[in-house]
């Protein structure tokens, strides 16, 4: 309910006189909306859009039922915008993509904490690739779109029963990796010089039994997570102390080394995924259609 001090505050708009709740309502629905277009472009086109009746839509209703905004938001981006609006409709207290932007929602952050929380959605977007952002300030939104849609890239490619919700609360480190791939590649440049030299298999060969050993296990413990012999892993061991001599007993340098190394596997897997997306089977296509309703 607009609260009756606000009247004597509200300007006269257009010649009407903000005697009753309604109009009172009306002009600060009106106030509260042009002052979201000066201060954002892109909301003056979601309005030109045809989006006015929404906007106004939701400032009235949170005017109405006096719902302050929720501390902290999550963005919920898709692959795509099938049935996005009953997805919206089955979270409820949530904000939609305007048409034309990347298909996503946002939601209030509550909604993904938990185990209850995230079975929820997952059961609402099952057979739906989605990722749930981070969790920030209203204001902060933006952040939690871009975190969200850069790990979509490296989700399920294709809506379908194969597809699930991911995350990104779980995959900070690998997005922090991929933030900058120009700083990767040059981390990768400077610190697997040593391996270049070798045949792609040999390589990968290495790499996993480097990465595993960065990650501090011994040898029995490499071995059993390679399924590879103990005296394999020693003997491979033996070829990457030549390779990369005192590198490897240097703290700081063991770090960057599997940094370069966790980032060379990100980036070939979000390579693969993006081959995966641009073939865009018709067995996929089908699957889309016959999505399950939340």
């Amino acid at each position: 309910m607009v609260s009756e001090a606000l009247k004597d505050a509200l300007p006269q708009r257009r010649g009407i006189q903000a005697n009753s709740e309604d109009d009172q309502l009306a002009i600060l629905t009106e106030l509260i909306a042009q002052t979201l277009c000066d201060r954002n472009p892109g909301f003056r086109e979601v309005i030109e859009r045809g989006g006015h009746q929404q906007v106004t839509r939701v400032i009235e209703e949170v005017l109405r039922g006096g719902q302050p905004l929720p501390d902290k938001v999550r963005a919920v981006m898709l692959r795509t915008d099938t049935d996005i609006h009953l997805v919206a409709s089955a979270l409820g207290d949530c904000l939609v993509s305007a048409p034309g932007e990347a298909p996503g929602l946002l939601i209030p952050a509550q909604l993904a904490d938990g185990k209850s929380g995230r079975a929820r959605l997952k059961g609402v977007l099952r057979h739906r690739a989605a990722v749930v952002g981070h969790a920030v300030a209203p204001h902060e939104a933006a952040a939690s779109v871009r975190s969200a849609s850069r790990l979509l890239d490296l989700a399920s490619p294709h809506d379908g029963p194969e597809a699930g919700v991911v995350f990104v609360d779980d995959h900070l480190s690998s997005l922090l990796l991929l933030q900058d791939e120009s700083l990767s590649r040059t981390l990768i440049a400077r610190h697997l010089s040593p391996l270049a030299g070798l045949t792609p298999e040999r390589c990968e060969r290495l790499e996993a039994t480097l990465l595993a050993w960065l990650g501090g296990m011994g040898a029995p413990e490499v071995a059993k997570a390679l399924s590879i012999h103990p005296q394999t892993v020693r003997y491979r061991m033996r070829q990457l102390e030549k390779l990369f001599g005192a590198r490897l007993r240097d703290p700081h340098t063991r770090f960057e080394i599997e940094m370069a190394l966790r980032s060379r596997q990100l980036m070939a897997g979000a390579r693969r995924r993006r081959a995966a997306a641009t073939r865009r089977p018709r067995a996929a296509a089908k699957a889309r259609k016959a999505l399950p309703r939340p």
